[in-house]
């Protein structure tokens, strides 16, 4: 076979690869999920082992312990007072009993709080342990949003070494074929170093993704409480992201622009009214603060009730030798001499807290609503993108580069018309992945905000 019939054989090489790259490409677009059996470690067992071992979660479980420990303390009466002694001793001699007046006396007290008190100790511990419960929940939902982010993260950049490799094999063949052109005179010495040029940008490409996917790795590893280095597995999508994100094939897809995308009629992602009301409900954050608003409220009653008197009630039993013995009881109340100084004082700072917690717990719900809001449209802007990309524009691109590839060999296209063809069709291709755990990511967190599971 001469040189002038290898280049366009070599060419139709180029382009079987081209077609069966994109077409596994393709089937990794359509349902973006690929076998459980080819990781050891897949999102789920992740979140389990996030669960149990990050120390961050642990931490939370020990102060919901130690909470529910005080809880149980509290609202019992203090600890009686005992008191042994001599009373009316002679100074001469304190050991003698002589003295008609010494004693040896043994007396006990105990402190009774005024009713109410008691009880509102015991409400505050009781809104204390519901806060310090739901904080752990607000810890364990960050904490596992934070392994799905960067889970995700691992599979954009596992994804994105895989188009940067397909791309930077074709690159190679494409090389071989402006060799061959040049070889027989029909091609330029430019698109040979051209060719080579993007190959070997390619290469540093692939050297930056595996540098970022070390980084992301040790992030992920830190929060499984595991070595930077130790291995995570080929990262797998879920299930459930590529269904709520890409339309199912063959589902009809309503224009809602052409300049900005798709949408489907029945969307998987609630409506955004529907999250904003159950984030009010769920949300572990608004729950630590509404308890300890709660706990706040029976603290400044508690304050309230402070210059009321406590009763220190003590009986004694006094021994005086050979004549009768005696016995003492007394009541005593504290005078709330400075009361406006002290008590009113306290009282009104208690009132002030509990005000300044009602008016943050507004903002609160203010800062969540905006932050769903924006994740809500981020999440259905981004369908609209992926069912724009997967519908038109990725077809779209590998149509013009199959074209462009078949059309260099005998000189109908340019190298450069081949080589941006190509390029476009590559940032297209990393577009829908990086899109696709995008989406993924904006969910965990708006699955943290609203206090759980959103789509299945």
């Amino acid at each position: 076979m001469n040189i002038g019939t290898r280049i366009p054989a070599l060419a139709a090489g180029v382009l079987f690869t081209l077609l069966a790259g994109s077409g596994s490409l393709a089937g990794q677009t359509t349902d973006g999920v690929q076998s459980p059996n080819d990781l050891s470690d897949d999102l789920a067992a992740l979140v389990a082992r996030a669960r149990v071992a990050n120390p961050a979660i642990r931490a939370a479980g020990e102060a919901v312990a130690a909470a529910r420990a005080r809880a149980r303390a509290a609202g019992t009466l203090p600890d009686p007072m005992l008191g042994i002694g001599i009373v009316n001793a002679l100074v001469s001699d304190p050991l003698s009993s002589e003295d008609f007046m010494t004693m040896r006396m043994v007396q006990v007290g105990q402190r009774m709080p005024f009713p109410g008190k008691l009880d509102l100790e015991r409400e505050i511990a009781t809104w204390e342990l519901a806060a310090t419960e739901a904080e752990r929940e607000r810890v364990e939902l960050e904490v596992v949003a934070a392994v799905e982010r960067a889970y995700y993260e691992l599979l954009f950049l596992d994804r994105s070494r895989e188009i940067v490799g397909h791309n930077r094999e074709l690159l190679t063949d494409f090389v071989s074929v402006t060799e061959a052109r040049y070889g027989v005179g029909t091609g330029g010495q430019q698109d040979v170093l051209k060719a080579l040029v993007e190959e070997s940008r390619l290469g540093d490409e692939l050297l930056a993704l595996r540098q970022r996917t070390a980084s992301s790795q040790a992030e992920l590893n830190a929060l499984l409480d595991r070595s930077s280095g130790a291995a995570v597995g080929d990262p797998v999508l879920p299930e459930r992201i590529p269904r709520a994100a890409v339309p199912e094939p063959g589902t009809e897809v309503r224009f809602t622009s052409a300049a900005l995308g798709s949408t489907t009629g029945d969307g998987p992602i609630p409506d955004l009214a529907i999250l904003q009301r159950r984030a009010e409900k769920e949300n572990p954050t608004l729950r630590t603060h509404a308890a300890r608003i709660q706990a706040q409220r029976a603290a400044a009653d508690l304050a309230a009730k402070a210059a009321l008197p406590d009763l220190d009630v003590s009986v004694g039993y006094g021994q005086r030798g050979s004549r009768e013995d005696m016995m003492t009881a007394v009541v005593s109340i504290p005078i709330p001499l400075f009361k406006g100084r002290k008590q009113d004082a306290l009282a009104a700072a208690e009132r002030a807290e509990l005000a300044s917690l009602e008016a943050g717990h507004h903002a609160m719900i203010n800062d969540i609503h905006a932050r769903i809001a924006e994740l809500h449209a981020s999440l259905l802007r981004t369908r609209d993108q992926l069912a724009l990309l997967r519908e038109g524009i990725l077809p779209q691109a590998r149509a013009s580069l199959e074209s462009a590839t078949a059309g260099y060999p005998v000189a109908s296209v340019d190298f450069l018309t081949l080589l941006d063809n190509q390029a476009t069709l590559f940032r297209y291709e990393l577009d829908y992945w990086r899109l696709l755990t995008g989406f993924g990511q904006d969910l965990a967190e708006l699955e943290q905000f609203v206090g759980g599971e959103v789509v299945r």
